[in-house]
C-alpha cells in the first residue's frame, strides 16, 4: 500500500529544517545523523552550509572552514573527519540525553583505526578517501548571498589544493577526470553501476559488525555483501598507506564517475569565479583551465543518446547503467545542447523522472529497489544539483520543476535522507 503523505505548511517546514540543523550542530560542523553518521561527512557538510546561510551566515562560513581544516598533507579533503566525543558546548541535560549516542562515535564502522594513522591539518583523524567536491560551489553561493572577502580568500588555497589533488594524484594517466578508488567516493555508495567492478574484489573481511542497521531498516541500506567489499577496499588502502596515485593506477576498484567529474568541473569554475572576484588572478586562471579540462574529457565520451556514463578503468569498459551519475554530469560547464536536452528529458519525463525528484536508478532496471539507498530512491541533494545544472544551462522551467518535486518529497515525507520515488515516503 502506498504511504500516506501529509504535507506541512511552509512555516512548519522551515522550523523543522532549522531544528534538524541545530540538533545536529557539533559547533563547527553538522553531522548528517547522530545515530547513523556521527562525524563530519564531506559533501553533507558543504551542503549543510547552505542551510546555515539561511539562519546564521557566520556559522555557514565556519562549516566550510572546518571542512577545509580536515585536509591531509596532499591537499585531499577526506570523506570523513572523525570526532570522538560529544561536544563540550552542549549543556548538561543534552549531554545526558546523548550519552548512548556518544558511544556511536567510537563504534562507527569503519572508525578511525581502520584508516591508519591519518591526521588532518587540524589534528583530527580522517579517512583515506574523498567525496564529491561540492564545497567550492557552495562557497560561491554563500559568497553571493553573504560576502565575506577575508573568509573566502582564506578558503581559496585549501580548495585549490583539493582540486589539484584530484587532477594530479587521481589522474595518473592524464585522462582529464579523477579516478575513484572506492564506491563511497562517488557519494552513491551502492549504486548499481559499481556492482561489476566491486564484485571482482575478493572479500578479505568476512564478518561485518554493523551499527547502521540498528537505526535504519536493513532493507534501506547496502547489503552485507557490499560492506564486505567496502571494508576490504579500506583494508587494502591502509595496507599501502593510502598511496593515492598508486591506487588510482592499479587498485582493485577504479572507476570514472560522470557525476563526480562534473561536480569537480563546476567546482573549479566556481572557484575561478571567486578568485577573480577577490583579485587572485593566478588561482582564477588555473581553476578555469581545470574546469575546461574536465568538461572536455566528459564531452568526449558522451554516448550516442547524449548521456555520459561511468567507466570501469580496470578494462576501460563503459558501465551500461543509466543512473543519477548521468544526470549529475550536466553540472559540467560548457556541455552542448544535445547533452543538456538528453539530461532534461531524462529527469523530467524519462527513466529517472518521478513526482518527487530524480531517481537514483533507471526505473526499468532489473536491480532497482524503491527503498534501497542508491538503487532506486530519490535523493534531495541530487534533485537540487540537477535543478542547479538545468538553470545554469538556461532551462529555468525544468529547474523550477525539479525544485517543486523536491519540495513535494520533503513536505510529504519529512526531513529524511531519501524517498520512495512513486509515493514520496521518507526513508533512511
Amino acid at each position: 500500500m502506498p504511504a500516506t503523505v501529509v504535507k506541512f505548511p511552509a512555516t512548519d517546514l522551515r522550523m523543522s529544517a532549522e531544528n534538524v540543523l541545530r540538533g545536529n550542530d557539533n559547533g563547527g560542523y553538522t553531522v548528517p545523523s547522530r545515530a547513523t553518521y556521527p562525524h563530519q561527512w564531506n559533501w553533507d557538510s558543504a551542503l549543510a552550509a547552505l542551510g546555515w546561510a539561511e539562519l546564521d551566515p557566520s556559522r555557514a562560513w565556519r562549516e566550510l572552514e572546518t571542512l577545509a581544516g580536515a585536509r591531509d598533507r596532499q591537499g585531499m579533503i577526506p570523506h570523513i573527519a572523525f570526532h570522538t566525543r560529544v561536544p563540550d558546548r552542549l549543556n548538561g541535560r543534552l549531554r545526558g540525553a546523548l550519552t548512548t549516542v556518544a558511544r556511536t562515535y567510537a563504534r562507527y564502522l569503519p572508525g578511525p583505526r581502520w584508516w591508519g594513522r591519518r591526521l588532518a591539518y587540524d589534528g583530527r583523524r580522517i579517512s583515506g578517501i574523498t567525496q564529491p567536491p561540492v564545497a567550492a560551489t557552495c562557497m560561491r553561493i554563500l559568497f553571493e548571498g553573504h560576502p565575506d572577502e577575508a573568509r573566502a580568500r582564506a578558503l581559496l588555497t585549501p580548495l585549490l589544493g583539493w582540486h589539484r589533488f584530484l587532477l594530479e594524484e587521481r589522474d595518473p594517466r592524464g585522462t582529464g577526470e579523477p579516478v575513484l578508488i572506492h564506491p563511497w567516493e562517488s557519494g552513491r555508495d551502492n549504486a548499481v553501476e559499481w556492482d561489476a567492478p566491486l564484485w571482482r574484489v575478493l572479500p578479505e573481511v568476512t564478518v561485518v559488525h554493523r551499527r547502521d542497521t540498528h537505526s535504519v531498516d536493513a532493507a534501506e541500506r547496502p547489503s552485507d555483501e557490499h560492506y564486505r567489499r567496502f571494508l576490504t577496499l579500506v583494508r587494502r588502502g591502509t595496507r599501502v598507506d593510502w598511496a593515492q596515485s598508486r591506487l588510482a593506477r592499479g587498485g582493485a576498484f577504479r572507476v570514472l564517475d560522470p557525476g563526480f567529474s562534473a561536480i569537480l568541473a563546476r567546482a573549479c569554475a566556481d572557484l575561478g569565479w571567486l578568485a577573480e572576484e577577490l583579485g587572485e588572478g593566478r588561482i582564477a586562471e588555473e581553476s578555469r583551465a581545470a574546469s575546461a579540462r574536465v568538461a572536455d574529457a566528459l564531452r568526449a565520451r558522451a554516448d550516442s543518446d547524449g548521456l555520459i556514463r561511468a567507466v570501469d578503468m580496470t578494462d576501460e569498459t563503459t558501465l551500461e547503467v543509466t543512473s543519477a551519475g548521468s544526470a549529475l554530469a550536466l553540472l559540467a560547464p560548457g556541455l552542448g545542447s544535445e547533452h543538456m536536452e538528453a539530461v532534461r528529458d531524462l529527469v523530467t519525463t524519462g527513466v529517472l523522472a518521478s513526482p518527487y525528484g530524480v531517481r537514483s536508478l533507471d526505473r526499468e532496471h532489473p536491480e532497482r529497489s524503491a527503498r534501497n539507498y542508491w538503487r532506486g530512491p530519490v535523493w534531495s541533494n541530487v534533485t537540487w544539483l540537477c535543478a542547479l545544472a538545468l538553470e545554469d544551462h538556461g532551462d529555468r522551467v525544468a529547474a523550477a520543476k525539479m525544485r517543486f518535486r523536491m519540495m513535494e518529497a520533503i513536505e510529504g515525507g519529512g526531513m529524511r535522507e531519501y524517498f520512495v520515488p512513486d509515493s514520496g515516503r521518507g526513508l533512511g
